[in-house]
């Protein structure tokens, strides 16, 4: 019998509560120390205690989930190394002995979120813990088993849903003991479940947030580990086909960003400015001002989204990792904090080389993109970011950053790393990418777009909003007054009056005026838009677009494109394929949901990945490991 006790430190987490034992009421504990719940839960610092030990859970599923979302789909391929559960799950042939069919791991977070939930409640009948406390913490908590929920719903399909305390694992094997909840019927549980939770807003009252410790000669700042319950209802709204409650979910975590006034056009805002020689650009792919023909003036900043820690907060005037990146896990490299990647993804050092990117990214995607102005064949987010040939194999290398040692930075500020060189051969840290301001840029277009704002949608995807909302008199000529453009808005009735501004939650205001005009800078100023951060040019609509309704389905299939190219192999493919597919087959009349998945994983196999995979009802989804 499995029994299932509230651990306290395990992997990256398990030092936490070394670098917080100023609190005297903490319990002390290492990596292999377990309590019985019983005895947990007396204080906030318990409550705190308990939380951390639970998301030391979720950094266990690091392999599980990019593997699942990604190797399962078009993006990902195995290599010869490959183990034999890992080929079986790329052919969509995996049986329920296979170890990525085990939803154990998933489990162990859900009974820990269970147990610890049902504390909290009982802390709080006790008096051990204020109001104020308490729903922050179960806040999170619920959060978390939610997530975990949507994963193993979107891999399984029917899942035992269990929302009481275990004293075993075992217990989920009792054959009618919990109920069995489709992914059709979980989507509307979880969200009710987080339309019930005391707060949506972040956690900022816990001792750990906000907060940076250092372990293995690497610091860490804590509120990144955290995931978002904004964006998670939102995600969730999504997957329900409610639109603008998930549009209204993505905007409050960006509106939030507003309030600091010195980051208002930079926080979460995919922000771009041309490069003069001397400003840094975000985050962005550029060259040097006008030399856009020079490929010695080449710039790639966008990689270093992957490389700067979790403690670059930039300056009040430029943007640091924490503007961008939203929820992410961070391994030491400790013996207790071992990044999963490093194995799966190497191929020098002590990697395994188990899995790579497929020709089909390669080659069907990144290397198909067209660059703005120069009209070069080479997408910056591709090869040497995404990833590299290191001895003539294609490696996956967004995981590979903190491995690796830099081997030189340009002229250019444009890193380089050296995959023959580590900074520590035997010790192997990394950081899991959960969600970042690009993603959740594509899943608010995705949500505009479907109710009934393809015009934003294509906007945020491609060269922002105030390149797209510039509208223009009946002769033709600029608004050279700046009266009633540069937001998102239908267009105005005639030259002398303004546009009318789109409703909440797609009104962004780009406005950036000055004199003679009212000054304005305005918080969207300086979105550039997801291909323009990338110097791509925009994607030119079809001439057989006509109606509405065809440019939403055209833009939604361009979104999810370019979700491919712009977060490929961070643990969303599947889920973001899978969604779309529903979506496609319920409100557009689309053929079977496994059809259009079997179409879209084809791809891989038709560009040259070994095997064959046919994707029927019978394994669109996972057979589970009992």
């Amino acid at each position: 019998m499995k029994l299932l006790k509230t651990t306290i430190g395990i992997t990256f987490f398990a030092l936490l509560s070394v670098s917080f034992s100023s609190c005297q009421d903490m319990i002390d504990t290492n990596a292999k120390e377990v309590v019985e719940s019983s005895e947990n839960y007396h204080n906030v610092y318990d409550a705190d205690n308990a939380i951390w030990g639970l998301y030391g859970k979720v950094q266990n599923l690091a392999e599980n989930v990019v593997v699942l979302n990604e190797l399962r789909a078009d993006l990902m391929d195995v290599t010869s190394n490959a183990t034999q559960d890992q080929v079986d799950l790329s052919l969509h042939k995996e049986t329920a002995a296979n170890k990525y069919c085990d939803p154990t791991p998933f489990y162990e977070v859900i009974l820990n979120a269970n147990d610890i939930l049902y504390n909290f409640k009982k802390m709080l009948a006790d008096n051990r813990i204020s109001k104020e406390n308490y729903g922050p913490r179960y806040s999170d908590v619920m959060a978390i088993r939610c997530w975990a929920y949507l994963q193993l719903g979107m891999h399984f399909k029917d899942v035992a849903y269990v929302t009481n305390p275990l004293q075993s694992i075992d217990s989920l094997e009792i054959k009618g003991l919990f109920p069995t909840k489709s992914l059709d019927d979980l989507i509307p549980i979880l969200i009710s479940e987080m339309e019930s939770l005391p707060t949506l807003e972040t956690n900022t009252i816990s001792s750990f947030y906000s907060k940076t410790i250092t372990d293995n000669s690497k610091s860490f700042y804590l509120n990144l580990q955290f995931v978002d319950k904004h964006i998670l209802l939102g995600d969730l709204y999504l997957w329900n086909d409610q639109f603008v409650e998930a549009a209204t979910q993505y905007k409050a975590y960006m509106d939030a960003a507003d309030a600091l006034s010195s980051k208002t056009n930079i926080k979460n805002k995919i922000s771009t400015w041309v490069w003069a020689g001397s400003n840094e650009p975000r985050f962005q792919i550029t060259y040097q001002r006008y030399k856009d023909q020079d490929v010695t003036s080449f710039r790639n900043m966008w990689k270093e989204i992957f490389y700067r820690g979790s403690t670059d907060a930039g300056t009040s005037g430029t943007v640091g990792l924490q503007d961008e990146m939203i929820w992410m896990m961070s391994f030491s490299g400790s013996s207790n904090s071992v990044s999963p990647f490093i194995k799966l993804f190497a191929n020098t050092g002590q990697g395994q080389y188990q899995l790579k990117p497929s020709s089909y990214a390669i080659d069907s995607l990144w290397n198909t993109q067209v660059q703005q102005s120069n009209g070069f064949m080479f997408d910056g987010r591709g090869r040497e970011s995404s990833y590299d040939y290191v001895n003539g194999q294609p490696v996956v290398l967004k995981y590979l950053y903190d491995y690796y040692a830099v081997g030189n930075t340009d002229a250019n500020k444009t890193i380089h790393l050296n995959y023959y060189n580590f900074t520590n051969q035997y010790s192997k840290p990394g950081k899991w990418f959960l969600y970042r301001a690009a993603l959740l840029h594509l899943r608010y277009a995705e949500a505009a777009n479907r109710a009934g704002y393809p015009r934003l949608a294509y906007a945020l995807l491609n060269n922002g909003v105030k390149s797209n909302f510039e509208w223009l008199k009946s002769d033709r000529t600029t608004r050279s007054d700046k009266f009633g453009v540069e937001y998102s808005s239908f267009p105005p009735a005639n030259d002398s009056v303004a546009a009318v501004p789109y409703p909440a939650p797609f009104y962004l205001d780009a406005r950036q005026n000055d004199a003679p005009y009212t000054f304005l800078r305005s918080p969207w100023r300086d979105n550039g838009g997801i291909r323009g951060r990338a110097f791509l040019v925009n994607i030119t609509k079809p001439a057989d677009i006509i109606t509405t309704a065809d440019s939403i389905q055209w833009i939604e299939k361009a979104l999810i494109k370019e979700a491919a190219l712009e977060c490929g192999f961070e643990g969303q493919r599947w889920g973001d394929l899978l969604r779309i597919a529903r979506r496609n087959n319920k409100k557009d009349g689309a053929a079977s949901v496994a059809t259009i998945m079997n179409a879209a994983v084809a791809h891989k196999f038709n560009a040259g990945a070994a095997g064959s995979a046919t994707i029927t009802d019978e394994n669109l989804f996972l057979p589970m490991k009992k």
